[in-house]
C-alpha cells in the first residue's frame, strides 16, 4: 500500500518504466493522454494514496476517486484502489479487467484484458488471491479463491486458476495445470 507521496511517485515511475522505458516529462504527458492502461494505473495510485490520507486530503481523494470511476466506465477496468498492487504493474490493452479489493499482486506483473481476479463469491470467507513478482497473466484468465501464484509464472490465455501455481512455471487450461517448469 502507498503510504507517502514519495512512495506514490516511485510506484507511478515504476509503472511507467515497465511500459515505456526511461521516464521523461514529455513521455508521462503522452502516456496520460494516449495510453488507457497507464492512465488508469496513474489515477488508481493517487486514489489509493489519498484514500489512506483522507482525513487530511479528503477533497483530493474525492476528486481522484471521481476521475478513477470515470476511467473505469470508459475503459471497462474495475481494479479496486484498495488492492495491494506493487510497483511495475502493467495493463496490456484496453478491455474488461476486474481485480477485487484485498488482492495482492507482486512487482512487475503484466495483466491482459478479460482477466478476473478475486474471491469465488461474495460470501466467500477465504483469503483473496496472492500473486507473486514478475507474473504474466494472459487474455481471459480467471483467478479465484485462496490461490497463491509464485514468482516468474506465465499463465496462458483463457486459463482458470483455482489451485496454487509454484514459482518458475507455465500454467494453462481450465482448471490451470503446470505444463512447464522454467528452473
Amino acid at each position: 500500500m502507498i503510504t507517502s507521496f514519495k512512495m506514490a511517485k516511485q510506484y507511478i515511475k515504476a509503472d511507467y518504466e515497465k511500459i515505456n522505458g526511461k521516464i521523461s516529462f514529455k513521455g508521462i504527458i503522452k502516456s496520460l493522454m494516449f495510453e488507457p492502461g497507464f492512465k488508469y494505473i496513474f489515477w488508481m495510485r493517487l486514489t489509493q494514496f489519498y484514500w489512506l490520507k483522507k482525513g487530511i486530503c479528503f477533497p483530493l481523494y474525492v476528486i481522484c476517486r471521481f476521475i478513477l470511476k470515470h476511467y473505469a466506465y470508459k475503459f471497462t477496468y474495475d481494479i479496486s484502489y484498495r488492492a495491494d498492487i506493487a510497483p511495475g504493474f502493467s495493463i496490456s490493452h484496453h478491455g474488461v479487467l476486474i481485480i477485487r479489493a484485498d488482492t495482492k499482486i507482486g512487482k512487475n506483473c503484466w495483466v491482459r484484458p478479460g482477466t478476473c481476479i478475486g474471491k469465488k463469491s461474495v460470501e466467500d470467507e477465504t483469503d483473496p488471491p496472492v500473486i507473486g513478482d514478475y507474473v504474466q497473466i494472459g487474455f481471459g484468465v480467471c483467478i479465484f479463491g485462496n490461490v497463491h501464484i509464485g514468482d516468474n509464472v506465465s499463465i496462458g490465455g483463457n486459463s482458470v486458476v483455482i489451485h496454487d501455481i509454484p514459482s518458475y512455471s507455465v500454467a494453462v487450461g481450465a482448471p490451470a495445470r503446470v505444463v512447464k517448469t522454467l528452473k
